[in-house]
């Protein structure tokens, strides 16, 4: 039976990397790297010329202006799902990479089941982040503990639901669309639920979805 293969493009300037993640993706029969790019534009070109599943991207590449690219690629390729392979792992990066649209965060020194499992939550349209990356995000957020939060915010019935969608990645128009309401109704439901969780920006939130580990709705 023919196995329906992510199409997975890598992103990195140096080569041996390129390698070493070509060979590990192909120990998976349901991986395929059909493009490789060294620099930006060589990303766009790939892109335009074929459909790819999965962009495995490296945020310290010539000619990536980090959220400006990020941004320009789920403008441009909005079904395209952007896995961040980086060194860098301080706050402010993850924050702002995961506001622009990302949909998991690994580190490089994570071992090779961190990037299987990132790949296979974006697969599920699931956000993801790796365990390191998890420890920083914690590490500067709320003190109350996370399996608190849920609690004693007394979350509405709809509020849960949303938030299990946004746990899916799903977007406001995709929300709205689910349940009849108007995308701006979801915007309100999404600033009720950063105040009632106190968190600040929807990077936050994406990152406590992430951490909570909500069920589909």
């Amino acid at each position: 039976m023919e196995v329906n293969r992510l199409k997975v493009l890598i992103a990195d300037d140096h080569s041996i990397v390129r390698d070493g993640l070509k060979f590990l993706l192909s120990t998976r029969d349901d991986l395929e790297v059909v493009g490789e790019a060294a620099h930006s534009e060589a990303i766009l070109t790939v892109l335009a010329q074929q459909p790819i599943d999965v962009l495995l991207l490296d945020l310290g590449m010539p000619g990536v202006n980090r959220l400006a690219f990020i941004r320009e690629l789920r403008r441009d390729f909005p079904a395209l799902k952007i896995i961040v392979l980086t060194a860098n792992i301080d706050l402010s990066t993850i924050r702002g990479v995961l506001d622009a649209g990302v949909h998991a965060y690994i580190s490089k020194t994570d071992d090779s089941q961190e990037l299987f499992a990132a790949l296979d939550a974006v697969a599920q349209n699931r956000l993801y982040l790796a365990v390191a990356v998890r420890y920083v995000v914690d590490g500067h957020g709320s003190s109350t503990p996370q399996s608190d939060l849920i609690v004693n915010a007394e979350l509405t019935a709809r509020e849960r639901q949303i938030l299990a969608l946004i746990a899916q990645g799903a977007s406001s128009t995709e929300i709205a669309g689910r349940f009849c309401i108007s995308a701006f109704t979801v915007r309100k439901h999404r600033e009720n639920l950063m105040r009632k969780l106190d968190l600040h920006n929807t990077a936050e939130l994406a990152a406590y979805v992430v951490r909570l580990g909500l069920p589909s709705a």
